[in-house]
């Protein structure tokens, strides 16, 4: 196996990891992994990179990332903002296919990653010949919600009783470490992909929890692959960060999925 670091984007702001497979013949597709937000993104990190070392065992070229204000990329965390991750996913895109010499592209997008992969299709032109989203974000404003919610209940379990929280109707500008300005904020806020669901030839929704969102977005796409899979939250816990802790089940079926429709 081989990764290789690549700086690219504008002025090489963005940081990627591309794993080459050593099979002769390419397999039709390369694979370009988008990262969640946030914990979630250090929570999943090395789910991610066994994911990548599987599809590059099984023959695919693969691209994985951090967006601009995040990991190692350049760039500050409280200027991101969504539009600036929908232009890294793209930069992200071109750069795969540039590095593999391969213009059919998969999408494989956990969380937010999924959120914005989609809403590349149809804002930015990204041409996808695969899109799986893993448990995507399907209201933006339930997300913040949600977010807000871990971050207050984090610094109750730190301070306890010290812990004084800020007015719920506040802005949210933090949550577990990750910075959220007001841009961001808005337009996280405005995100409803039932609204504007993903274009790609093909979609698979892996869904391993039950929510009116996800149901109402499956109902907007009638044409995708849905896989409802028991809820796997090995990935999405602290003992993941910088820890052996894989849901194998969840990134084997990606794998599969992927042959499947991409051989």
């Amino acid at each position: 196996m081989a990764t290789k670091v690549l700086h690219f984007g504008e002025g090489g702001a963005l940081l990627g990891a591309y794993h080459q497979p050593a099979r002769l013949r390419p397999r039709s597709a390369a694979v370009l992994l988008c990262n969640p937000f946030g914990e979630e993104a250090a929570r999943s990190h090395r789910t991610f990179r066994v994911l990548a070392q599987q599809l590059e065992r099984a023959g695919y070229a693969v691209l994985r990332f951090d967006y601009r204000g995040t990991g190692d990329s350049a760039g500050a965390g409280a200027d991101a903002t969504v539009a600036w991750w929908q232009d890294d996913v793209v930069a992200a895109a071109a750069e795969l296919r540039r590095a593999s010499g391969i213009p059919r592209l998969a999408v494989v997008g956990l969380r937010l990653g999924a959120t914005l992969a989609a809403l590349a299709t149809r804002e930015r032109d990204l041409a996808v010949r695969h899109l799986i989203a893993w448990d995507p974000i399907v209201r933006g404003a339930a997300y913040l919600t949600e977010l807000a919610a871990q971050h207050r209940a984090y610094l109750y379990d730190e301070l306890g009783p010290r812990w004084r929280p800020p007015p719920a109707d506040g802005p949210l500008r933090e949550a577990l470490g990750a910075p959220i300005g007001p841009t961001l904020a808005a337009e996280l806020a405005a995100i409803d992909l039932t609204a504007a669901p993903p274009r790609a030839d093909a979609v698979t929704l892996l869904v391993t929890g039950a929510g009116a969102d996800q149901d109402t977005l499956r109902a907007r796409l009638p044409a995708a692959h849905v896989i409802a899979a028991e809820a796997s939250d090995a990935w999405n816990s602290d003992a993941a960060v910088n820890a052996a802790v894989v849901p194998m089940d969840l990134v084997q079926l990606v794998v599969r999925r992927i042959e499947e429709t991409l051989p």
